[in-house]
């Protein structure tokens, strides 16, 4: 490590070129190939999947796209109404892979002013591509008079590209922040410079991989949250502990060298358990969550290796003009940690009790995907959801497909249905295959809708047909739900055994890595929480295991940066409380401008138009701020003044093979 970056501090004009010309190929390279991001989730079990399978089998598994149009002015059937449908509808039947549209008027509401047309593609939303969704929107978009959208998986597809202008802005306040903590322009320049380039090539490189595995269009936006976030505090870690050193009278690359070998082996560590976090979605099994996950890790490495790499180089001609920072704990945090360590008692029960608040919404959690109605304004799919509940009823955007073969007495399974719900009359499709369409009363997210889909499902295979499946995107979505709920306690398992492994090996400690997983589940609670209470629900099933796993990599940041410096302390005069105040002097100031800076990236995620990315946006904001502020500047030196030296204790074969890394992490 030590001469990784002493050669990059070295050879500063060629590390600075490698990285430019990095960037650079990497982002014509993503232009020239265009993203192939794919939002589809395979669900080969799920109930909704052999509804679909037997639907395709009967010559319907083509995308079925319910076009949705209102007249602003008299009826759309007749006049100059019907004049404007029947062009849109050519419009429409023009567009590649269409096999039908409509014809006009279609479904038609009460007012006779909104109308649904079906537009039928010859295969599967997967296989038609971002291009033909982009097309259905533009024609859409250009109604000829008329207000029109789209319901439908296709439609799902044109959700608006990512929007990084407020990243910028997130990180322009960040840039604040490093003046103000630390008083020099370079301390601004280079962390910012260094997490810029290093997003840019793996958002490039996000891009690239989109075209050889499945990874949703969310992936960009979530790789550029994690990865500025994390790569503006690697930075500042690493540039922290170089000014340190040169407070002490060291050299530039003397106090570089101490740098990497203290500092620049916590961020490896940090980083790499980012990673580990992050892999943890794959115990899930969704393609899916696996991209979220890759993308996210291809980020969080690059920034990893841009602090170890990139940041030398930009340091060279700036070392001998940086203020050196001299080295002493902050007194503030100073008289802080003693306050904590000599009442721990009350400092733990405030502690928990700020946590219990933030928690309490968690208590309402409903997991689910939210309906069109949530989507950005103005695009099609939101459209499409508003002219339906105004036109049809609240139900309209929610149609289950109850569909099976041979069934003699779907006519029945009708009649019991009507009583919930409205239901069309059974339609014969090819190889004896029957298909009712059974519309609730109520919106696609409310829980009774939930319930008339159990219902259904329940009463089509008793009085259907044994084979009977419900599908439709109400139905698909409770199926991604469920799966998802179904993986959690693996996931939880997964993710908290590994990061209690690795603290263990790492401070040969036992109580530590414990008492870090417990803090981490208090606050990814509180977290949860506070979204919840934010944007009440219900909440994207995955949005919890992606903060979860984010939430439990990132605290490794400052756990290690913190656990670390007191463990040097500790090894110094071996008094537990001294060596708390000392860990929390030295770097709870850079701990708290680290946070703050992270949290104003992860809040300007809050304003862009996908619904998930702000939930992902305010959740991470309010994660990283307690975790810092409560938990490791003021709950953990409280937990660990009150057990003393038992943080210490590790059974003793153990102890060499761990010691090792423990003394290179430090």
């Amino acid at each position: 490590m030590t001469a990784l970056v002493s050669w990059c501090f070295r050879r500063a004009g060629i590390v600075v070129v490698l990285w430019l010309v990095a960037l650079g190929g990497l982002g014509a390279a993503a232009l020239h190939t265009g993203a192939a991001f794919r939002d589809t989730v395979d669900l080969p079990a799920a109930d909704s999947t052999a509804a679909a399978n037997l639907l395709r089998g009967a010559g319907a598994g083509g995308a079925a796209e319910r076009v949705v149009v209102r007249s602003p002015e008299g009826p759309v059937d007749s006049g100059t109404g019907r004049a404007r449908l029947d062009a849109l509808a050519a419009r429409l039947a023009a567009l590649p892979h269409v096999v039908s549209a409509g014809p006009p008027p279609g479904e038609l509401s009460a007012d006779r002013r909104t109308a649904v047309l079906t537009v039928r593609f010859d295969a599967p939303a997967a296989d038609l591509g971002q291009g033909t969704a982009d097309a259905l929107a533009a024609v859409l978009r250009d109604a000829g008079g008329l207000t029109a959208g789209a319901s439908g998986e296709l439609a799902a597809m044109t959700a608006a590209a990512p929007d990084l202008g407020n990243a910028g802005i997130g990180l322009l306040a960040a840039a604040v922040v490093l003046l103000v903590a630390f008083g020099s322009v370079s301390c601004v320049l280079l962390p910012v410079l260094t997490a810029s380039v290093s997003v840019g090539c793996a958002l490039a490189a996000v891009t690239l991989l989109s075209h050889v595995t499945t990874l949703p269009k969310i992936s960009t936006e979530i790789a550029a949250l994690l990865g500025l976030g994390v790569g503006v505090d690697y930075a500042l870690f690493v540039l922290t502990r170089y000014r340190q050193g040169r407070g002490e009278g060291a050299g530039p690359a003397a106090a570089l060298a101490v740098a990497a070998a203290t500092s620049g082996r916590s961020v490896v560590f940090a980083g790499v358990t980012v990673c580990v976090s992050l892999a943890g979605m794959l115990t899930v099994g969704l393609p899916f969550l696996t991209g979220i996950a890759v993308a996210a890790a291809v980020s969080v490495l690059l920034t990893a290796f841009a602090a170890l790499t990139l940041l030398p180089a930009l340091l060279r001609p700036l070392a001998r003009r940086m203020s050196p920072r001299p080295e002493g704990g902050d007194g503030g945090w100073a008289r802080l940690a003693r306050s904590v360590t000599a009442r721990p008692g009350p400092y733990t029960l405030a502690a928990l009790l700020v946590v219990a608040v933030l928690a309490l919404p968690m208590t309402g959690l409903r997991l689910g995907v939210p309906d069109a109605a949530l989507d950005p304004p103005g695009s099609v799919t939101r459209t499409a959801a508003e002219l339906l509940e105004e036109g049809f009823g609240p139900g309209a955007d929610a149609p289950l497909l109850v569909t099976g073969t041979g069934g003699s007495s779907v006519g029945q399974l009708r009649e019991a249905l009507l009583a919930s719900a409205d239901v069309g009359p059974p339609a014969a499709l090819p190889g004896d295959v029957w298909l009712l369409t059974v519309r609730p009363r109520t919106a696609p997210d409310d829980p009774a809708t939930g319930e008339l889909l159990a219902s259904t499902r329940v009463m089509a295979r008793i009085l259907g047909s044994p084979d009977a499946h419900v599908g439709g995107v109400v139905a698909a979505r409770a199926d991604f739900s469920a799966a998802i709920t179904a993986r959690l306690p693996l996931f939880l398992a997964a993710v908290v055994g590994i990061s209690v492994l690795l603290l263990a090996w790492v401070f040969r400690s036992v109580l530590i890595p414990l008492t870090a997983a417990v803090m981490n589940l208090l606050t990814a609670a509180a977290t949860t929480g506070a979204v919840v209470f934010a944007f009440g629900g219900p909440i994207e099933p995955y949005l919890p295991v992606f903060l979860f796993a984010g939430l439990f990599g990132l605290s490794m940041d400052y756990e290690v940066f913190l656990i670390a410096r007191i463990q040097e302390a500790w090894r110094r005069h071996g008094d537990t409380r001294a060596a708390v105040v000392d860990g929390v002097a030295a770097t709870g100031r850079t701990i708290t401008a680290a946070a703050l800076i992270m949290a104003l990236v992860f809040v300007s995620f809050a304003f862009v138009d996908a619904r998930v990315v702000r939930e992902a946006g305010v959740g991470l904001t309010v994660a990283v701020l307690l975790d810092a502020v409560v938990v490791r500047c003021v709950l953990v030196p409280a937990v660990m003044a009150r057990f003393g030296a038992a943080n210490w204790w590790f059974p003793r074969r153990k102890a060499a093979v761990a010691g090792e890394l423990a003394g290179s992490v430090r």
